[in-house]
């Protein structure tokens, strides 16, 4: 071999180090990839508790950040403008809102199952109060989530009841206020979530009128969900699978394993003991058993009450 083959032969070599040493640095580097997951300090956010108390995240091989947030509509913002990647258990309203704004940048891979089995909502008023049912709340205040989908939906459905709601009260309050603000007599009854139905009973004084609205409306009410960030989902595909598998683990870790779930909300979530037994979860289907016709029917009725600005076709964020 002369020295110009000796000298080209060296060239290729280097180069082909150099470029696989660049391989490796891109392979390490996605295999790296720290998963930035918001979350709502509330029960809905479980899934994400258990994922990282029981290792299913660890177990994937998943670097991961955990980021709060403070509502679900900048949830929903943030993984728009590329701030996370995944979260779960938040709104659907701002979720499918977003999809008409900013379409294609975000797909939902689980949905809750409230059912009147599984309630997650409930009418909660003071003992000894004269309010029985649905037909004593004319002329009461109800104190209700904040933003305008809770109260919206409630109306509907007490329309939908013969209820006269002009003659009712609704009074938007952040949830940890909510039963403070009904012992205190500044509303006549709460539409409340877990946990604080639970904290409620367990605490005495207060009792129950009506069960799930939302399960009433549709069963099972898919209202919340988890979503992953299109961009994340194609630019880091595999780092994506093993997430929503960690979370999705999780959630069947919830069904199967009650009794741990329970414990990790006193340790979590600072609830009694009893407030914690109590406390009726909010389930969540995977990607694989998601109803498209359901979630669009609950789209439908969302565009109906003004709360969508537009119709969704859900089908097309739905992760597959």
């Amino acid at each position: 071999m002369n020295k110009k083959n000796i000298l080209d032969a060296g060239i290729i070599i280097v180069v082909i180090l150099v470029v696989g040493f660049h391989s490796i640095l891109i392979v390490g580097s996605e295999k790296a990839q720290t998963v930035r997951i918001g979350y709502l300090n509330i029960v809905t956010s479980l899934p994400l508790f258990l994922a990282e108390e029981k290792g299913f995240l660890r177990q994937e091989g998943i670097e991961f950040e955990t980021m709060p947030v403070s509502s679900s509509n900048q949830i929903v913002e943030d993984i728009v403008a590329g701030n996370l990647d995944c979260f779960v258990g938040a709104s659907a309203v701002p979720v499918l809102q977003a999809e008409l704004q900013s379409p294609g940048k975000l797909k939902i891979f689980s949905v809750s199952e409230i059912t009147p089995q599984k309630p997650f909502d409930a009418l909660l008023v003071k003992e000894g109060s004269p309010i029985e049912g649905l037909s004593d709340l004319s002329g009461k205040r109800i104190g209700v989530f904040p933003g305008s989908t809770a109260t919206n939906l409630l109306k509907k459905y007490l329309k939908d009841k013969g209820i006269d709601v002009s003659a009712i009260t609704f009074v938007p309050m952040p949830p940890q206020e909510h039963l403070p603000a009904l012992l205190q007599g500044q509303v006549d009854v709460i539409f409340a979530y877990e946990p604080t139905i639970a904290i409620a009973l367990s605490g005495g004084g207060v009792k129950q009128i009506h069960g799930s609205v939302y399960a009433q409306m549709l069963s099972p009410n898919p209202i919340s969900v988890s979503v992953v960030s299109t961009a994340f989902l194609q630019k880091h595909p595999e780092a994506a699978v093993k997430v929503i598998r960690a979370l999705e683990k999780a959630m069947n870790y919830m069904k199967q394993r009650d009794k741990e779930t329970r414990q990790l909300l006193v340790e979590r979530m600072k609830l009694s003991d009893d407030a914690a037994n109590r406390c009726v979860f909010l389930y969540m289907l995977g990607h694989d058993k998601i109803d498209p016709a359901l979630l669009q029917r609950f789209a439908d009725m969302l565009t109906a009450l003004g709360e969508l600005k537009g119709n969704v076709k859900v089908d097309d964020i739905i992760y597959r």
